[in-house]
């Protein structure tokens, strides 16, 4: 039986859905293999514009599997399974279609760092996200000491990790920890919607948007980059779509594939 589903949607909308009950979605080989498999074909496919992360259980995912780190007491051990797992982290990071996460009940640990590598989160009301990496003696993983800062500050990120903490749906909102929270059975609708809108966005500009965010602490290294982007989208059919909705007061039909 599957540990993943992915569902196709219309305006090219894929959303991937994690089974993996017996491990209650912990992000351990076996999902990290089943995510590694199909996300590449979502990256490639020029049809696909928008990636969603879901769970089909009641948690988005537990985090790392506890059950199975007795064995990497062993330094060799323990850095191969890293590296396997940085497989998985790095794909997502740079994905440059728009990533929008669906968190219900808990996101902890690696699974919280799933979550966090998404542009959009959308999260339960009563969900929680946390980071106890250091309550078992180990140091975040997944990105997450990056992801986390960006998305609420060194001095917040600092706090949420040394102290080993736990977030519920309103507390994440209100510190940017995620962007929306809805009630627990709203999750999917608004993930949908969000969805629906990044959809509708041209999805070259979009994507040279992403890669633009992710240097954008060097200022230098923006106007380059607005250098070689700008004339790109210039010479795009969604900029002439755009030009053209604009000078004819209408709603623009982007359509050009992601690249």
């Amino acid at each position: 039986m599957s540990i993943i589903d992915v569902e196709r949607h219309d305006q090219g909308i894929a959303r991937v859905v994690m089974k993996h009950e017996l491990a209650r979605n912990a992000m351990g080989e076996e999902l990290r293999g089943a995510l590694l498999a199909v996300l590449p074909e979502l990256v490639m496919d020029e049809q696909t514009r928008v990636i969603m992360i879901a769970s089909g259980l009641k948690d988005f995912s537990v985090g790392g599997d506890l059950s199975k780190m007795d064995e990497l007491s062993d330094p060799k051990a323990s850095r191969q399974r890293m590296l396997s797992a940085h497989r998985l982290a790095r794909l997502l990071l740079s994905i440059d279609k728009p990533l929008i996460a669906e968190v219900r009940g808990h996101a902890v640990g690696a699974g919280a760092g799933l979550a966090l590598v998404c542009d959009t989160i959308v999260m339960g009301e009563t969900a929680s996200i946390g980071f106890p990496f250091l309550r078992v003696g180990l140091a975040p993983d997944f990105a997450i000491a990056h992801t986390l800062t960006r998305r609420i500050g060194l001095a917040k990120a600092r706090q949420a990790l040394l102290y080993a903490r736990s977030f519920k749906g309103p507390e994440a909102l209100a510190i940017g920890m995620v962007d929306e929270v809805v009630a627990d059975d709203s999750v999917s609708i608004t993930a949908m919607e969000r969805a629906h809108e990044l959809a509708s966005l041209p999805s070259l500009a979009a994507s040279l948007t992403k890669r633009m965010m992710e240097c954008s602490d060097n200022p230098t290294v923006v106007l380059d980059f607005e250098a070689m982007a700008q004339p790109i989208c210039f010479a795009s059919d969604d900029f002439r779509e755009g030009l053209s909705a604009f000078r004819e007061k209408r709603k623009p039909r982007f359509g050009s594939p992601v690249r």
